[in-house]
């Protein structure tokens, strides 16, 4: 039987952290820079966002999804009735949806074939969008990939089989081993394929066109490609996103810090930003997602989520006192929620389990109090 999971940062002060785009728990979205119109000041129960050059996407927490940004080629024109959406992608003049049934909706251009969903796909549990193809990852481990192949960045070597988690990016395609190793394929114009010898212990992975960042176990990022270059003492990291010729970092407090360039407003960071559990970036702009409930408790992102057997894990890093609980639904529309045995936050790293995951299908979430 294979199994089908997806986390969903539900809790009231957690997160997980998705590239290119960010998820976290239910809240408002905050923009600042240029380029992208129409923005939904009315966004009030978003679980994720996602930006590419030209648009974004919203993933509210009733299953829909919001766009904005330019349409010229239909990439804000959300299908009528989508619904039950569990991740959103935003490519590069098109947009992913991962529905909670395991398959994938595309719209927008599809001048090479980046909208031609493979009709074997199926099972699907995690999606990303480049500039002109799509990854998509099935439970079985499978990383399938579509549209373009001009730089081979659709044709995914033996060695990204089976990863963590995947990321497609301008012409080039990602892949996060569970061993924290990163395999990547396509096009290498910047080095942007060209990682780093010895770099280990990679928890999440943000790029654009010409680099890409990586987030280690210890909160440190690297990056390889013509990337914007580090900021002294930068530490403590919980998130990343990378933009066309920005970044940003998601800080322990939590803090926001960006860097780059800032021809619209984009590397300026809004001041008393507060309560941002999530990240991502376009072009020239920037956009947070912002748990208006976490005030006084920092952002915790859900990291390596694993299944084995009947077990299924995931990670994250606890405060000292706090009790965290696993929980689980076989369905979306199941009510309610069923929990495991509660933890104690000691202030380090903590991993929760599901012994028994054994349904075809089955969507997490963590929670805090």
């Amino acid at each position: 039987m294979k199994l089908s999971f997806t986390i969903l940062c539900l809790s009231a002060f957690l997160g997980s952290f998705s590239a290119p785009g960010a998820t976290g728990p239910p809240g408002t979205v905050k923009t600042w820079g240029g380029g992208q119109t129409n923005f939904f000041t009315n966004l009030t129960n978003v679980t994720a966002i996602a930006c590419s050059i030209d648009h974004s996407l919203a993933l509210n927490a009733n299953g829909t999804v919001a766009a904005w940004g330019y349409d010229i080629d239909g990439e804000c024109d959300v299908p009528a009735g989508l619904t039950n959406v569990t991740a959103v992608a935003a490519g590069e003049f098109f947009s992913l949806a991962l529905s909670s049934n395991g398959t994938v909706t595309a719209w927008g251009t599809d001048d090479c074939g980046q909208c031609d969903i493979p009709p074997a796909l199926t099972n699907v549990v995690a999606i990303s969008a480049g500039f002109a193809h799509a990854l998509a990852l099935e439970s079985n481990g499978a990383v399938v990939a579509w549209g373009s192949d001009a730089w081979c960045q659709t044709n995914v070597p033996p060695g990204a089989q089976g990863p963590k988690s995947i990321l497609a990016a301008g012409n080039f395609s990602l892949a996060l081993m569970p061993g924290g190793s990163v395999v990547a394929w396509g096009i290498d114009n910047a080095g942007q394929t060209n990682v780093p010898g010895g770099l280990s212990n990679v928890v999440a992975l943000a790029a654009n066109t010409e680099y890409v960042l990586a987030l280690t176990s210890n909160g440190a990022v690297t990056g390889w490609g013509d990337y914007p270059r580090l900021p002294a003492g930068l530490t403590n990291v919980s998130a990343i996103a990378a933009g066309e010729y920005h970044c940003m970092a998601l800080e322990s407090g939590p803090t926001v810090v960006a860097w780059g360039a800032n021809q619209s407003g984009e590397g300026v960071v809004p001041s008393g930003l507060t309560g941002v559990s999530g990240l991502a970036a376009g072009w020239s702009y920037s956009a947070a997602l912002v748990n208006t409930n976490a005030a006084g408790i920092p952002a915790i992102f859900l990291l390596n989520p694993t299944w084995a057997g009947n077990n299924f894990t995931v990670s994250f890093a606890s405060q000292n006192g706090v009790t965290y609980m696993l929980q689980y639904k076989d369905t979306l529309d199941a009510s309610p929620w069923t929990s495991l045995t509660p933890v104690t936050g000691r202030g380090d790293a903590m991993t929760v389990t599901d012994a028994y995951a054994t349904n075809p299908q089955r969507f997490y979430r963590v929670t805090a109090q």
